[in-house]
């Protein structure tokens, strides 16, 4: 059977509309994939910058996975929060990235999404 280690850090999030921001994340394999040690699933600390537009997670990521195929390789999917005023958690976007498949330190940045939905659902 081979192995993966993911090894690694979900760092932080920019180009958002609000501070009070935390993150959800869960790691999807195909039925090939048995995690062996480390959690399928966290969610960081929130963090409210006060001088930087830049939100700052550093959550630790440390899973290990065995596999009988390439089939269904790993892909981290995140959904990105915010707190208002008032506690409540109100989602600011979604999105998904594969793990590098080549050995050795790896920058990935992870595109979020939001449907905006029609005006009279705002109001």
């Amino acid at each position: 059977m081979a192995e993966l280690f993911i090894i690694g850090q979900l760092c932080s999030a920019e180009q958002f509309p609000s501070k009070s921001l935390f993150c959800k994340w869960s790691v999807h394999a195909g039925t090939n994939w048995k995690i062996i040690s480390g959690h399928k699933e966290g969610q960081t600390q929130v963090d409210s910058p006060s001088y930087d537009s830049r939100t700052w997670w550093c959550h630790p990521i440390d899973i290990h996975f065995a596999s009988k195929g390439i089939q269904g390789w790993p892909k981290f999917h995140v959904q990105v929060y915010h707190y208002d005023n008032y506690g409540r958690s109100e989602i600011y976007g979604y999105g998904f990235c594969y793990v590098p498949t080549t050995p050795g330190t790896h920058t990935v940045d992870c595109h979020t999404w939001r449907p905006i939905g029609q005006y009279i659902i705002k109001l």
